[in-house]
């Protein structure tokens, strides 16, 4: 093989290479479901994931706190991965009291969050 041949291999084998290291790494995208059944101490919310990003979803559910833009770090459910729609019950709550709720769902790159929900208990 010809000096050439190999260094245009060697250019095109790198190329491929430069272009697999760049590609994006994505989160987790899901919305958040509207909270139903409501009372003085549980409710229950859910979620759908429409993209699992660029990894398998390893785990989901949703996460609440009477602070806007709640995260894991605060009260959350897990539920099984494996699926795109789920329901999860949040159970502990204060009667009067508004909460904001997300569903979350990660993988190998974090935890994506979907659209923010309020609802406030009996």
């Amino acid at each position: 093989m010809s000096k050439i041949c190999i260094s245009s291999i060697l250019i095109l084998v790198l190329f491929i290479a430069s272009l697999e290291s760049c590609s994006k790494k994505e989160l987790p995208v899901l919305t958040t479901s509207p909270v139903i059944g409501i009372t003085i101490t549980s409710a229950t919310g859910g979620g759908t994931i429409t993209d699992e990003g660029s990894g398998t979803v390893v785990s989901l559910g949703i996460c609440w706190s009477t602070d806007p833009e709640p995260t894991v770090q605060d009260f959350k459910t897990s539920e099984m991965a494996g699926v795109t729609q789920f329901t999860s019950s949040m159970k502990g709550l204060q009667g009067g009291t508004k909460y904001y709720v997300r569903a979350y769902a990660s993988n190998d790159v974090g935890i994506g969050y979907g659209n923010e929900e309020t609802f406030t208990t009996l």
